[in-house]
């Protein structure tokens, strides 16, 4: 028996996942919400965890607990030896057509709204056991991507850039894949003789507006983010964190709005809406898949992506 064989039997493994928990989530509640075990079932194991490294771990800082530097170096050698051992005692292939699992999809309303149709068709044929929960994305999705509470984001490429510069540690344990790219188009109603006449630049900026804002802290709008950049101003009736409520505006108010063109499609087929090409020359939308690096291997994952893509693609097409 060689030495890494004995101190491996000596030591033990079952630590390991609630070490990653509470290095996750900081809190230990919340740690052992997430492994559904007991607080003081994470406080013992923590104890234990704390002599084996003779380090604290985490520390309190009034309310909130912060990482020493030694537990900030355990981080990602753990995530690849339990996603190793993960590999290792998994199903050696994912069977989507036996398969019971159920994914958590983050993501804003609109990508849900021109997905989720598709999907549940295909499901219902090659998948008919497997769930898919869309839930509303939120400032906080990336460490909820982190902690293990969602299976993947959805998001627009500029977001995820900018969590790079924001949060650059995060954002090196995600990766990603195109998902697809699109414009933004202006909707107005149906009866808007000025619209359908064309709109100047300046005559855009002049009328009321609706517009998409995630939340009170981060707008995650390419629409805002382009007027703050260039300086320019509009007047926003209604801000919302809901896209598919934007062209229900459109079509009742005098209000205009901007919308991935899927989108406009989908509610200008049932609604007294028109739209055109916007005004303003705002970055086409390009939507991403990420997901945690450690988890690239796993075949479930690389099912969800392949189903998505295939849901995307008509919706996105010119």
């Amino acid at each position: 028996m060689d030495d890494l064989e004995r101190r491996l039997r000596a030591t033990n493994l079952n630590l390991l996942p609630i070490l990653r928990a509470v290095l996750r989530h900081r809190n230990l509640t919340r740690a052992a919400e997430a492994l559904n075990i007991t607080q003081s079932a994470v406080s013992n194991s923590l104890r234990q965890l704390r002599a084996h490294f003779g380090d604290e771990l985490l520390l309190r800082e009034g309310r909130r607990l912060r990482l020493t530097e030694k537990a900030k170096q355990l981080i990602e050698p753990l995530d690849a030896a339990l996603g190793a051992v993960g590999q290792v005692m998994a199903a050696p292939s994912f069977d989507p057509a036996t398969s019971t699992r159920r994914f958590r999809v983050a993501t804003a309303d609109y990508v849900t709204a021109i997905t989720a149709p598709e999907m549940a068709a295909l499901m219902s044929r090659e998948a008919p056991g497997v769930a898919v929960q869309m839930i509303t994305a939120r400032g906080r999705s990336a460490g909820d991507l982190h902690a293990g509470d969602i299976d993947m984001i959805i998001s627009p490429r500029q977001v995820i850039e900018a969590l790079s510069y924001q949060a650059p540690a995060l954002a090196r344990e995600l990766s990603l894949e195109p998902l697809g790219r699109e414009p933004f188009v202006c909707l107005a109603r149906k009866d808007d003789e000025a619209f359908a006449a064309g709109l100047t630049v300046e005559a855009y900026l002049a009328r009321p507006h609706a517009s998409f804002h995630l939340d009170l802290v981060a707008h995650a709008s390419l629409e805002h983010g382009y007027l703050i950049e260039h300086g320019v101003e509009q007047f926003n009736r209604v801000l919302t964190s809901d896209f598919t409520v934007l062209p229900l505006i459109a079509a009742r108010s005098d209000c205009l709005v901007l919308a991935p063109r899927s989108l406009a499609r989908l509610f200008a087929s049932s609604l007294p809406l028109q739209f055109a090409p916007s005004p303003l020359p705002i970055p086409d939308l390009e939507l991403v898949m990420v997901w945690p690096r450690r988890r690239s291997a796993e075949p479930e994952l690389a099912w969800l992506r392949g189903l998505l893509k295939r849901c995307a693609a008509a919706s996105l097409a010119d």
